[in-house]
């Protein structure tokens, strides 16, 4: 799966999966994890959007990994 964000704020704003392209009509939530520092660490920026024509989706960006998936 590959996101393209928006420059300034990383929000998501298109949706490519499975060789279709669906824009992001709004952004409901976002939120941040940063957790097991002591371990392998997890820092990942989560989403909760809803792709147009209704379809609610929670998608994240692994910032260790700087790639995208969808929970």
């Amino acid at each position: 799966m590959q996101v393209r964000s928006d420059r300034e704020t990383g929000a998501p704003r298109l949706v490519m999966d499975g060789g279709s392209a669906r824009p992001v009509a709004q952004v409901v939530e976002s939120w941040r994890i940063d957790d097991e520092w002591w371990r392998v660490p997890i820092s990942r920026h989560y989403h909760r959007v809803i792709l147009e024509g209704g379809r609610p989706m929670i998608l994240f960006q692994d910032l260790v990994e700087e790639r995208w998936y969808r929970q």
